[in-house]
């Protein structure tokens, strides 16, 4: 792992779950915050309270992330239910979709964000994978630190 790496991602573990959350793909849409407060706090160090709630309430709050920034893998011996644990916020989502899915492109507001759900690869100029996810923000309005990713940038004006 990379130092750039090391800033931009981190993982936060307790006995059933294991959280991985990516910055450098963070949209800051807040649906985290807003769904789960107790858990999910910009205020606190770690941000992250991994025991904050049920790992039930995690998963569901974590599948909602438009982004892709957070997501989950169940541990070995999870008590969770592996179902549960197969939602869009899982790493291994990818994995459990049939090939030939559609994937949406929508825009919500002007100049807004463009919210990509499905199967998706985005590559830079040289035909590199910058990221292959079912969910993420792609900037609309050229605002943002890190294109081609939405990091809210267009919300400080």
């Amino acid at each position: 792992m990379t130092n750039e790496t090391k800033k931009t991602k981190r993982e936060y573990r307790s006995d059933d779950l294991t959280i991985y959350w990516d910055l450098s793909l963070c949209s800051h849409s807040g649906k985290c915050i807003n769904t789960l407060p107790q858990v999910f706090d910009i205020d606190k160090r770690p941000w992250i309270s991994i025991n904050g709630a049920d790992t039930e309430k995690i998963i569901k709050t974590i599948d909602i992330c438009p982004s892709g920034a957070l997501q989950y893998k169940l541990t070995e011996n999870s008590k969770v239910d592996p179902e549960l644990g197969n939602g869009p916020g899982s790493i291994d989502y990818k994995n459990s979709q049939s090939a030939g899915s559609d994937t949406m492109v929508t825009i919500r507001m002007t100049n807004g964000p463009l919210l990509v759900k499905g199967p998706a690869r985005i590559l830079n100029l040289e035909g590199e994978v910058l990221r292959e996810g079912q969910s993420m923000v792609l900037c609309r309005c050229g605002k943002t630190k890190n294109p081609p990713f939405c990091d809210a940038s267009h919300a400080q004006e």
